[in-house]
């Protein structure tokens, strides 16, 4: 089952090095021709709001729709399989139209609500950037849906090539059209962005699925609504986290929305790679566990993910803490982007880091919670992060500023970390005491590790891209040497799995 598990985890692995060098390459772009100004401000905040509508209006919609597809797809009745498909995709059509009509009738009103600092010049960009973009959400919620079909297909590459293609509109906008046509340019980025998204996952179903409008009142569409509203209601409050982030930083100096996104999107691109691969290849594998009452295979799989997260994650989190200069000067310093811009990205970039391996631990547990249709408990869950949220934004903003609202967001994810592994008794066992002693000895090893690069690099005056370089280098090769040194279970398994691939082609 692992070995599966792994497969499509490296499907979805390589097209996501893809997608977040397309990411990366998309994001150096605007930090070059934005910087930290009012503009970017402007176009980050709309964004922001994306960062809410998109789990509530698609991520949502996926959560619930892929176990419920897989289970009927178990029982092998395709006709309930399409009846149940076509339901959601028509209802889901029809809200989302209404939404957007909702959000561009009220563009400007959400605009000041939602942004309170900024000035009247930037509040109508902000505005308009809004209303021309809007009209994506539609594409990007069916394309949610077909994601989750072709996901229970086993088809992960066509479900997460939509990543990369959809940055692409923004890219040619940014390179040929911003100068003439202005701000209001990347609005339109954004739209065609939307809709690349869906139709480029349409090529990939070939299983004799045709979508026709329909609407099928029965138990599966009334198991959907049921389970929906607190799914909706639960990734909205995850994501409203990062929204209440700028519209506190706000009320900061202008650039400080624009350098949390940086830090924020710059963490995603070098952590978010095998976690979120990882995540994503479990998620209809949990299912199907679920469907089949195989619960021994599934907390046996969990626990093995989590500790493959801490020989992960944890040795990124410290090495963009110790390195966040310089990752972030190599990533974005160019254009407008000067030495202030870095030095304050940088501090939002290493207080995000710092909460990496919960954010991604979190999502593993959202999903067995999704998974079991415990969607309530998501949503209490999601609640209490968002208050635990705000209390810190407001204890630390005054100290910190832009680097208050980041350490806000880690504090969070550590301490929901505990209360969703509370709500998952009797669903999964976790071993918290094994989880932990592999959480501090990573974590020592990283911390030392990394001092010791510092140290060897600090005697080499060479240019910045050479000195990261050496940095990672150094770092790998001494983890890598911890790592076979070690023992640890996983790292036999993948050792123990190659050794097998490689005498298969040699035979």
């Amino acid at each position: 089952m692992f070995k599966e598990l792994l497969k499509g985890a490296f499907i979805i692995l390589f097209v996501s090095v893809v997608a977040k060098i397309i990411s990366y390459i998309t994001e150096a772009i605007l930090a070059s021709i934005l910087g930290a100004s009012d503009i970017g401000d402007a176009y980050f905040m709309v964004i922001g709001i994306q960062y809410v509508l998109y789990p509530m209006l698609s991520v949502g919609i996926w959560k619930v729709f892929l176990p419920i597809y897989k289970k009927i797809q178990v029982a092998d009745q395709k006709v309930r399989l399409n009846m149940f498909s076509d339901t959601i995709i028509t209802i889901f059509i029809v809200l989302s139209i209404i939404t957007v009509g909702g959000i561009m009738c009220f563009s400007s009103r959400i605009v000041s609500v939602i942004a309170p600092g900024f000035s009247y010049d930037t509040k109508a960009m902000c505005s308009r950037l809004l209303f021309v973009s809007t009209p994506m959400y539609i594409f990007i919620v069916i394309a949610a849906i077909y994601a989750a079909m072709l996901q229970c297909h086993n088809k992960f590459f066509a479900s997460q090539i939509r990543e990369v293609i959809s940055h692409l509109p923004t890219i040619i906008v940014c390179l040929f059209l911003y100068k003439k046509y202005g701000y209001i340019s990347l609005g339109y980025g954004l739209l065609l962005g939307g809709i690349s998204r869906l139709a480029i996952e349409l090529f990939f179903v070939d299983w004799k699925y045709r979508f026709k409008p329909r609407v099928i009142i029965n138990k599966d569409m009334f198991a959907f609504f049921k389970a929906f509203p607190a799914t909706f209601i639960a990734e909205g409050v995850i994501h409203l986290n990062m929204m209440i982030d700028k519209i506190m930083a706000s009320t900061l100096a202008t650039g400080a929305i624009s350098v949390l996104n940086y830090g924020s999107r710059l963490t995603n691109v070098l952590s978010g790679l095998v976690s979120n691969s990882l995540a994503t290849a479990f998620y209809p594998k949990m299912s199907e566990l679920i469907a089949r009452k195989q619960f021994d295979k599934l907390s046996s799989a969990v626990n093995t993910l989590i500790k493959l997260y801490c020989l992960i994650i944890i040795p990124i989190s410290i090495g963009c803490i110790a390195f966040r200069t310089e990752i972030v000067s190599v990533a974005f310093q160019r254009g407008q982007f000067d030495g202030s811009s870095v030095a304050m990205t940088a501090g939002t970039f290493s207080c995000y880091s710092s909460g990496l391996f919960f954010l991604a631990s979190n999502t593993i547990f959202n999903n067995i919670l999704y998974s079991y249709g415990e969607t309530k408990k998501t949503m209490y869950v999601s609640i209490y992060n968002l208050v635990i949220n705000v209390i810190a934004n407001l204890m630390l903003i005054s100290a910190f500023k832009a680097n208050g609202l980041a350490i806000a967001t880690s504090i969070a994810a550590f301490l929901t970390f505990f209360i969703r592994i509370y709500y998952m008794r009797g669903l999964v066992s976790i071993n918290l005491k094994t989880i932990s002693i592999r959480f501090v000895t990573i974590l020592f090893v990283s911390a030392l590790i990394c001092f010791a690069a510092k140290r060897i690099v600090f005697y080499f005056p060479v240019n910045k891209y050479i000195l990261l370089s050496l940095e990672v280098v150094i770092c790998s090769a001494l983890y890598l040497c911890f790592l076979f040194f070690s023992k640890f279970s996983e790292i036999v398994f993948f050792s123990d799995l190659i050794k097998s691939k490689l005498k298969k082609r040699v035979s």
